[in-house]
């Protein structure tokens, strides 16, 4: 039987144009490199990273430009998708070494990224021609599938990132009940780790490479015991999908 493959998943890194800029008191860049470096070395045959959304802050092609140096790097797959912090276009453009809202297909399985980036909003949106691509691509290939998407289609249990959360997750959910076999749905955009159910489907929450969110909260708060991390999929010959989150205590001056 074939080895798994492990698949690592980053999320939120809010990176912006100047290198060693901070947001929110954090060195986002030196908190994302921390992370990636700590998941390059605990996961040294890992065979595709999966961005997760809010990539750069500000949105610039420059800040984009220099998050795909750090890429070229890798020397591996890398699939991309938008948050509501990102710019759609120019990750397109910039982000040369990777898959931006394509398909990754590895040992076996196939990794779908979506975008439910919507301009000038902070909740998310799909859309039907997405959604109708999904479906299609879905009915061609039997392989097992992970699909990724920036915002959670299903309540995190904060009502402050519930209400900017993924618009249209009926809709999801109708493409998603309809193949069997799609393993798991993996998110970001709540800054946290969780395990939910969606379509009757692992729903995976991955926390960010910075700051951390307080679960289950009513209006904004931040998580300041909990530090940044990543997710790590596990994903077998035999249709098995594992998860677990990996957690890096960053340097001094990395966080505010």
């Amino acid at each position: 039987m074939s080895k798994p493959i492990h698949v690592v998943h980053l999320t939120d890194f809010h990176l912006l144009a100047e290198a060693g800029a901070r947001l929110h008191g954090w060195d986002v860049e030196r908190a994302f490199d921390t992370v990636l470096d700590d998941a390059l070395q605990q996961i040294p045959d890992a065979s595709a990273f999966i961005l997760g959304g809010d990539l750069v802050d500000d949105e610039t092609a420059v800040g984009y430009a220099r998050l795909n140096r750090r890429l070229a790097t890798l020397d591996r797959p890398v699939l991309a998708m938008a948050g509501n912090h990102d710019d759609p276009i120019a990750m397109q453009k910039q982000l040369r070494c990777a898959v931006v809202h394509g398909v990754l297909t590895i040992g076996g399985w196939q990794l779908v990224a979506l975008d439910s980036h919507i301009d000038g909003s902070e909740a998310g949106r799909i859309g039907p021609e997405q959604l109708d691509r999904l479906d299609a691509q879905l009915s061609r290939s039997a392989n097992p599938t992970v699909v990724f998407v920036h915002h959670p289609p299903c309540p995190v249990g904060s009502a402050w990132i519930d209400a900017i959360g993924l618009e249209d997750s009926a809709a999801l959910a109708a493409v998603i009940e309809r193949h069997a076999h799609v393993g798991a749905i993996v998110c970001g955009h709540a800054h946290q780790q969780a395990t939910l159910e969606f379509a009757n489907r692992p729903c995976l929450i991955t926390p960010a490479t910075m700051r951390q969110f307080l679960p289950r909260s009513e209006t904004f708060a931040e998580d300041t015991l909990q530090v940044p991390g990543y997710r790590v999929l596990t994903l077998g010959a035999d249709q098995s999908l594992k998860s677990r989150v990996a957690r890096v205590a960053l340097a001094q001056g990395a966080c505010g």
